[in-house]
């Protein structure tokens, strides 16, 4: 159950990060120049949507050994359907938008082809972790090698 919780977790920020990085810079930011006049606010804006990506990549390409598998994609794409089902029923129901790109201003009345291109851009991304995390461990292996007989000789 701990190894299930482990791989969930770091498969949903790994995949997520990204997702929420694009979000963020490609349709939000735009939207808050006014917002963001000062200092402090840049900086939370940084922090928050892009130093997520940042540490991403450290956890992929150097501190984590979770290994993807195909059979963890339906998982993630269900846990973002999900979640895209909750933001449409708030919006649906509740008329409050989550995000302000869900408005019908920003796209009309098509906020399921939003969700739906938000859940097949998890997919690339998803995919795109996949081959990294199988080109890290292929790789990742003889990087060691080579450093510990590198060690060694020096010891020597």
């Amino acid at each position: 159950l701990v190894l299930a919780a482990q791989w969930i977790l770091y498969e949903s920020f790994t995949c997520y990060a990204p997702l929420v990085t694009i979000i963020y810079w490609a349709l939000l930011y735009p939207t808050q120049t006014a917002v963001l006049d000062t200092l402090v606010d840049w900086w939370m804006g940084i922090s928050m949507h892009a130093f997520n990506m940042v540490l991403m990549l450290f956890e992929v390409l150097v501190a984590a050994r979770c290994p993807l598998k195909w059979t963890h994609f339906a998982t993630i794409i269900t846990i973002m359907g999900l979640y895209l089902g909750l933001v449409y029923f708030m919006v649906g129901v509740y008329d409050f938008y989550v995000y302000p790109f869900f408005e019908p201003r920003y796209f009309g009345g098509f906020i399921a082809i939003m969700c739906l291109l938000i859940i097949n851009v998890v997919a690339v991304i998803w995919t795109i972790l996949l081959i990294v995390h199988r080109l890290r461990d292929t790789l990742y292996p003889r990087w060691i090698m080579r450093g510990n007989q590198t060690a060694a000789a020096v010891a020597a």
